[in-house]
């Protein structure tokens, strides 16, 4: 479990550094960020005792962390869920990364769902 967060942070790390250079590829930032959230739903999960092996969508992790736990996700929830409609290629190469800013909620709310899930692991 510990093992997944220390992954998930690594992958954040990822789009932290990705973020920091002028240009980067936006669907690598989004790959790196719905890696992280697989990982941390995983740990969330695994905190539960629930079984997600072969389980790599967020949506999927979502719904049966829900089904399965008392837990409720804060409403944030609703933009870590669009990470997987937006992680869909485009066939775009590189663009211009502006800064932080310009992924917004998502990013804000990957970071609440980081404070989320280690606060619910720890506990």
């Amino acid at each position: 479990m510990s093992e997944l967060l220390e992954k998930a942070r690594e992958e954040l790390g990822q789009v932290e550094e990705l973020l920091e250079v002028d240009f980067c590829d936006d669907g690598l930032v989004f790959y790196h960020l719905q890696n992280a959230v697989v990982l941390m739903l995983k740990a969330l999960a695994s905190e539960y005792r629930i079984n997600t092996d072969g389980i790599e969508s967020i949506s999927e992790l979502v719904d049966i962390i829900n089904k399965k736990t008392t837990l409720k996700f804060p409403e944030w929830i609703s933009q870590i869920l669009e990470i997987e409609e937006i992680s869909v290629s485009d066939g775009c190469g590189a663009s211009i990364c502006y800064d932080i800013d310009m992924y917004g909620d998502i990013l804000d709310a990957v970071y609440q769902l980081k404070s989320f899930v280690e606060l619910q692991v720890s506990g």
